[in-house]
Formats: C-alpha cells, structure tokens, sequence
C-alpha cells in the first residue's frame, strides 16, 4: 500500500530530526513509523537491540550514524 502526503510529510519531517516518532499523532504513527524503518533500510524487525559498539583495530571506538540524522563534520576533526 502506497503511503499518502500526510504520512510522507511525517516521514520527511523524522529523516530531517525536525519531529521524533513519538511528536507523530497516534492516528499515523504506525504507518510513519512502518516507513521510516522501510526508507532506513531496516529489514529486522525483531525488538533486539545491538548493545556492542564498534570499534577499530587499536580499540578506539568508532562512530556509527543514526539513521535519519545528518553527518557534518567539524574543521579539524
């Protein structure tokens, strides 16, 4: 099923960190949140959560990105 505007503007608005899930009216929450895993690229939908942290070969952690967030790096990083 094809979302409509309204969920593809929620959408828009959580990839973007404007809005979370839970600022989503319960009404459309299901289906935004369906399509926000969909457009992440989440294909388990098991509610296991990774608790490791990946990290190089000298044991420095590294760091992974969120999904829906934007990567900026800072001058001299």
């Amino acid at each position: 099923m094809k979302p409509n505007t309204r969920i593809l503007d929620y959408v828009t608005l959580v990839q973007d960190g404007v809005l979370t899930l839970d600022d989503v009216p319960q009404d459309v929450k299901v289906q935004v949140t369906k399509w926000v895993r969909y457009l992440s690229g989440v294909t388990d939908n098991g509610m296991v959560k990774d608790n490791t942290t990946p990290s190089d070969n000298e044991g420095n952690e590294i760091k992974v990105p969120v999904p829906g967030t934007l990567l900026t790096k800072k001058a001299g990083e």
